[in-house]
């Protein structure tokens, strides 16, 4: 990637067609191009929620991969992600008619062209705070530009093209393409060990991440969660302008929680600019949120907007689904479904969980890739410390071909041999898992379906599953 060079410039094609269009980051991109003005059109294997929401929107979608699908549409320009292998029909014509190839991030980067650019990256928690700066941008009356990898409530889509100069984006770390991205903001929420099939090691990792800080340039400023000291030792060696954020007192804006008030929130004051500013957190509780919403009410600042105005928007915020989504409750068992699967994200999600006033936390968690369960299984394996009881089904392979001794079952008995004591259990087949949740989970309980593949069905199939339970009994 060492060729990378951002799309800033306006763009000059006027037909684009997304290979691999339904997922949440390509499909966003699309739909705010659509919405400029520009013909899309779009290929995938299947369909699903985003592809509807596109087609909904009028863009013309094509389901399956077909090398004549270039021919018909006529593209300028061929948008692909990471996902799409060269061997693809569709991509494989396009560079056979010399059509330029963009990877997804240089496409976002041609959108944010002319806007006041907001990039939110870090290992975890980059899609809730994106999603916080767009939605306290928009409840202040600024009508912003958004593109994020997952659906904001409230909003009901993961990307919308604004009226004004501002534009939030979600910048995706996974294969360093967020290089292609020219911020004005840049705000990184933390730097971990991840996507170690793409980097190879930590240290590689943290140099496209100082690559990526250096892009905002002499004018622009660097946010980042200074409670990690490497994350700002690796800001400040930009020289660039850094804000750093966070709970301890050497930062340049300290959080300071409220009192638990035991809701699936929070609330928290920061003084920024020298003025205590409260925020409340209606749907996303614990500290790692709150360090997420400061760093957007720092944003506000940064751009020179109503601070106070900033924090009361920012209260305001619905959350995003997937992320400590409230999915139902039955026999008094809260059930809520959490996109995390990184054991940092784990831990931070089931520490604040614990704080909530429910009698005993129940996770069913599902690993997501091979690769990165056998990397962190160690990390896995103390990420459930504050769960009372750990279900783990089959691993999402998002793609991946199986590796051998990297199973659930295997991260089952690493989690009760850290752990003696811990109901640990392994669900083989969901029959197993529907019992083993009915076992496990109580009134009064909270039950957490983690993980960012398809464990999102878990709770919908046991709020159905109790429901017949409940007529059989009858």
């Amino acid at each position: 990637m060492a060729d990378i060079q951002n799309a800033s410039s306006e763009p000059t094609f006027k037909r684009a067609h997304f290979i691999g269009i339904g997922g949440a980051g390509m499909s966003g991109i699309a739909l705010v191009l659509h919405e400029r003005g520009f013909v899309v059109t779009g290929s995938d294997l299947k369909t699903s929620r985003y592809i509807r929401q596109l087609t909904r929107a009028g863009v013309d979608i094509h389901v399956g991969h077909d090398a004549k699908t270039i021919d018909e549409v006529q593209p300028d320009v061929v948008v692909v992600s990471t996902a799409i292998p060269e061997s693809n029909p569709e991509l494989i014509r396009a560079r056979e008619l010399g059509i330029p190839v963009w990877p997804r991030a240089k496409m976002l980067s041609a959108l944010g062209h002319g806007h006041t650019t907001v990039a939110v990256a870090g290992t975890h928690g980059k899609t809730t705070t994106s999603s916080m700066c767009a939605t306290m941008l928009d409840r202040m009356g600024l009508d912003p530009s958004f593109l994020i990898g997952g659906i904001v409530e409230g909003y009901d889509t993961n990307g919308r093209n604004g009226s004004s100069e501002y534009f939030v984006c979600e910048a995706d770390e996974s294969d360093s393409s967020f290089l292609y991205l020219d911020p004005n903001v840049v705000v990184v929420t933390n730097v971990e060990a991840d996507h170690l099939d793409h980097y190879g090691s930590l240290e590689e990792i943290e140099a496209t991440f100082v690559k990526f800080m250096k892009l905002v340039g002499e004018d622009g400023t660097i946010i980042v969660c200074g409670d990690s000291p490497r994350l700002a030792e690796l800001a400040h060696s930009t020289g660039l302008h850094v804000i750093t954020y966070g709970f301890a007192n050497e930062n340049d804006v300290v959080v300071k929680p409220d009192a638990c008030t035991h809701a699936l929130g929070g609330s928290f004051v920061a003084t920024v600019d020298g003025v205590q500013r409260r925020v409340s957190i209606k749907n996303n509780p614990g500290r790692h949120n709150m360090l997420n919403a400061c760093a957007s009410l720092i944003v506000a600042s940064v751009l020179g907007l109503d601070v106070d105005a900033a924090a009361a928007s920012l209260s305001t915020f619905d959350g995003v689904r997937r992320r400590f989504t409230h999915v139902g409750d039955t026999r008094g068992v809260c059930v809520v479904d959490d996109y995390g699967h990184h054991p940092t994200e784990v831990g931070a999600t089931l520490k604040a969980a614990k704080t909530l006033d429910f009698k005993h936390v129940v996770v069913v968690f599902q690993p997501h890739r091979y690769s990165r369960l056998q990397a962190l299984a160690s990390d896995f394996a103390d990420a459930f410390a504050d769960a009372d009881a750990v279900i783990l089904i089959d691993v999402f392979s998002a793609g991946e071909m199986p590796i051998p001794g990297a199973t659930s079952k295997m991260l089952a008995d690493l989690i009760a041999e850290r752990h003696p004591g811990k109901p640990v259990f392994y669900a083989p087949d969901r029959p197993a898992l529907m019992k083993l949740i009915d076992e496990n989970a109580h009134e009064g309980d909270l039950l957490i379906t983690m993980g960012a593949g398809d464990v999102t069905a878990v709770g919908p199939e046991y709020l159905e599953h109790a429901q017949e339970q409940s007529k059989d009994a009858q």
